[in-house]
């Protein structure tokens, strides 16, 4: 086991990814409801700590949720590299559904992050234009019903952020049913 370094030793980087590292933990398991108190108590300092390091809640949620729509675009921005678009789609859907069920954080702030912080929308902008891109190319490949679009993957992302209680097989079972209605055949 690794015995973090002592808080007043970090940089104030180290304290800035340490606060976010443990505040992801924290809100992907028991959600954003979480006092700012009990995140302190994790870290093992004061509030006050917090607000210096990150900023507020609202923050420190929309810089998890910036990070997570980095995530996304990134993962859908490498598989524009496959030769095949249509199966790369479908896995890197999967793989993002599989992400999202356990994630109370995706579940219940990335809507809410958005509302106020010009960085976020930039961010899950970013990710809507990766999965634009990669439905695009599968279009452009033959493999996509004409109708289909990434609105369709989005709007999978949000039942399932919206119905967490889907659990692992029903959250890959709706992913499956909208993939197999954008297919071309």
């Amino acid at each position: 086991m690794v015995i973090p370094a002592p808080w007043a030793t970090l940089s104030a980087d180290e304290k800035r990814l340490r606060t976010l590292a443990v505040a992801d933990e924290l809100f992907a398991r028991d959600g954003v409801e979480v006092p700012m108190p009990a995140l302190a108590a994790a870290l093992g300092v004061g509030v006050g700590s917090i607000y210096r390091q990150v900023g507020s809640k609202d923050d420190v949620i929309a810089a998890l949720v910036i990070a997570r729509a980095q995530t996304l675009a990134a993962r859908f921005t490498a598989a524009l590299d496959e030769a095949d678009a249509w199966a790369a789609l479908q896995r890197v859907t999967r793989e993002t559904v599989d992400e999202c069920v356990d994630d109370f954080l995706s579940q219940s702030a990335w809507d809410a992050a958005a509302s106020g912080q010009p960085a976020v929308v930039a961010a899950r902008q970013g990710a809507t234009d990766a999965i634009a891109a990669l439905v695009a190319r599968a279009r452009a490949q033959g493999a996509l019903h004409p109708d289909a679009s990434h609105e369709d993957l989005r709007m999978v992302f949000m039942a399932i952020r919206q119905l967490g209680s889907l659990g692992r097989p029903g959250a890959q079972r709706l992913a499956a049913v909208v993939l197999r209605g954008m297919a071309a055949s």
